[in-house]
């Protein structure tokens, strides 16, 4: 949960961040998910919240496709081989 709150003393508006733990039954929830929760009985030494509706899902990225291109383009050698007006052979690759 993030708050943003009037500093006393100095007047700047500071963010403050507060995490609870929360018993999610259906395992249903994620990371970074916007969740509805209400407070319950305690249930183990720090979960005392219970989840009851998921408001919005985070996305979700894939990090091995991170920075790698769609299509890597290759140069193929044997279409410029079979081009004789060109003259050109497998192993002119400078005619890009």
């Amino acid at each position: 949960v993030e708050r943003i709150y009037k500093h006393p003393r100095w007047g700047k508006y500071v963010k403050a961040r507060k995490k609870y733990m929360a018993h999610d039954e259906s395992n249903m929830c994620g990371p970074g998910d916007k969740v509805l929760m209400v407070h319950s009985r305690p249930l183990s030494k720090h979960k005392k919240w219970v989840v009851t509706e998921i408001l919005r899902k985070e996305r979700v990225y894939d990090h091995g496709n991170v920075g790698k291109k769609k299509e890597s383009l290759l140069f193929d050698g044997d279409a410029a081989a079979g081009d004789s007006s060109t003259g050109a052979t497998s192993d002119d690759v400078t005619g890009l």
